[in-house]
């Protein structure tokens, strides 16, 4: 998933030294991350030694501890806040969902090659390709488990409990199908992409996942139907946003601030929409330019410098930053549906700021 509390600020200026220093870094909101981190920490740990073989716990640990903060854990309990739901009686589901990341990811580091995340080694550097796999499976099995043992805790009837259960398995597809689209991309030519593609690539990936763990905190939180669909739809909006945004960020040449590898994703023949505007807008220069990058295994300093001048471009900026806009605006309808309590409400306008900066 895309990072929430990336430096938007610092991230433009990265791009484009003239742009407004509009973003800014919400200590409310970071305060908030920072409590969900302390509180969800120990019950991934205590759900690992509870269900699994000692053999492998150190490598199950390993795997939760790649991400700046555990976010979708964050947004469950969100869901469950906004319909003054008790966020303390769903604690397995909030660690259900960062299980199923980290089996995310480990796949993700596989499929792309990557060495590191959030500087540290891969999983399938740590331990093989073989060995992540496997783990990663068994992550996935675990996710199921946290979720299944909250029923226990909940006064929520078992056919909600069903509901949401086979939710969170259609979610797993639909992240799943978002990545299948995305490997395909990778052997498309970048003409051949059209905006219906990636939309339709993001929103089944980030896009569904974050609109699930803010339905999953509504319905084991005691919310109607109505403020399940609302949210879900408004998670979606926002996932995709979010996503549209982190897409950006692979062409600002700071792994420290972006808190990922930069230009991994076209170094992997990601075409995501920056490099997908920059090149259908761009002049035959700069077609020519991309379709030579493209075919490079490993970008150097000058490349890399092209790149992002290429990204930095007004109109490619202004064309990702009205798409962003256009989402965060369907979020933000969304989420007045729902009559969510005023803690609630402070938070997510804190996100969309962050977002939209």
């Amino acid at each position: 998933m895309a990072q929430i509390l990336t430096q938007v600020s610092q991230v433009s200026k990265s791009l484009n030294d003239e742009s407004n220093d509009i973003g800014f870094q919400s200590k409310l909101l970071e305060q908030s991350l920072n409590e969900t981190d302390q509180l969800i920490s120990p019950i991934l740990k205590k759900l690992i030694h509870q269900y699994i073989d000692k053999s492998i716990w150190d490598e199950l640990e390993y795997s939760l501890i790649n991400k700046a903060h555990f976010d979708r854990a964050f947004f469950v309990k969100i869901g469950c806040e906004s319909v003054d739901g008790n966020f303390y009686k769903v604690l397995p589901a909030m660690a259900s969902v960062e299980f199923r990341y980290a089996s995310g990811t480990a796949i993700d580091d596989v499929f792309d090659a990557n060495d590191e995340r959030m500087g540290k080694a891969s999983m399938p550097i740590k331990y093989g390709q073989n060995p992540a796999l496997s783990l990663a499976a068994i992550l996935k099995s675990l996710s199921s488990i946290a979720l299944l043992s909250n029923f226990k805790d909940l006064n929520i009837d078992p056919e909600s409990f069903i509901d949401i259960n086979i939710k969170d398995e259609y979610t797993h597809y639909q992240v799943y199908l978002g990545q299948l689209a995305d490997l395909k991309s990778e052997n498309l030519e970048i003409d051949e992409i059209t905006d219906s593609f990636y939309l339709d690539m993001i929103k089944n990936s980030t896009g569904v996942d974050a609109g699930y763990c803010f339905e999953l905190g509504c319905v084991l939180g005691g919310g109607s139907k109505e403020q399940q669909k609302s949210l879900y739809e408004f998670g979606v909006a926002l996932g995709t946003a979010m996503q549209v945004r982190d897409d950006l960020l692979d062409y600002v040449n700071n792994s420290e601030l972006i808190n990922k590898e930069p230009f991994r994703d076209f170094e992997t023949k990601k075409k995501r929409l920056p490099i997908i505007i920059a090149y259908r807008f761009g002049n035959k220069n700069d077609k020519e330019t991309i379709q030579y990058l493209l075919k490079k295994e490993e970008l150097n300093a000058d490349d890399k410098i092209k790149l992002s001048s290429l990204i930095s471009d007004d109109f490619v900026l202004g064309y990702i930053n009205k798409l962003k806009k256009e989402l965060l605006q369907t979020a933000i309808s969304s989420f007045h549906k729902v009559n969510a309590s005023k803690n609630s409400k402070v938070i997510i306008d804190q996100i969309i700021q962050q977002i939209d900066g």
